[in-house]
């Protein structure tokens, strides 16, 4: 490559090399940029509020992915797997400020998720207690589930009352999240039940 590019040099002016290596250099931040936005595209994410929240999450997978990844490495090595796992769950529970528990298995066999940790996220300032309760235990990132009340609460308002039917056509997310949603606003008076 960089014989090619010597010889281009040789062909033309260092000016005109200069804007041919300037052009190549915004065509690759272009590349980059346009990638990006087809991600967010890909996932959903309409406006740059929402794209901010997703990178931060992202990042906070892949970190947590490198994690799990690294203790799988250790943890072969180790002769009580078990004990070792359930150890190392409780300290990265502490660590991450979430409890001194370790999740309790549902009778599926899978364990549930932890609580979303909420501090730092846009949107939180906007919750009130059991709003933000609601959206660490459904795993609701606030900004979202500000989306959803709003959309929600201007339904009821057009209809005067809104079934959970109407809801789910609404809203095109889990079943369960927009059941415990839709539960948690006429439970504290936002909506009523058309």
């Amino acid at each position: 490559m960089t014989c090619i590019m010597r010889r281009l040099a040789r062909k033309v002016g260092p000016v005109e090399h200069d804007k041919f290596i300037e052009s190549h250099a915004l065509e690759f931040e272009l590349r980059r940029e346009i990638k990006r936005l087809q991600e967010y595209r890909t996932a959903g994410i309409t406006n740059f509020c929402s794209a901010i929240t997703y990178d931060h999450l992202k990042k906070t997978r892949e970190e947590e992915h490198l994690k799990c990844t690294m203790l799988s490495e250790v943890l072969q090595y180790i002769q009580d797997s078990s004990a070792c796992q359930q150890w190392l769950r409780r300290q990265a529970d502490i660590d991450s400020g979430l409890s001194r528990s370790i999740p309790v298995a549902s009778n599926s066999g899978r364990r549930s998720a932890p609580p979303l940790n909420l501090i730092g996220l846009p949107g939180t300032e906007k919750l009130n207690e059991k709003e933000k309760e609601l959206c660490q235990m459904v795993r609701f990132v606030p900004g979202a589930y500000l989306e959803y009340k709003s959309a929600l609460l201007n339904e009821c308002n057009k209809q005067g009352g809104l079934r959970l039917a109407q809801a789910r056509a609404l809203i095109k997310i889990d079943v369960n999240k927009i059941w415990k949603i839709y539960d948690f606003l006429i439970r504290e008076g936002y909506i009523t039940k058309g």
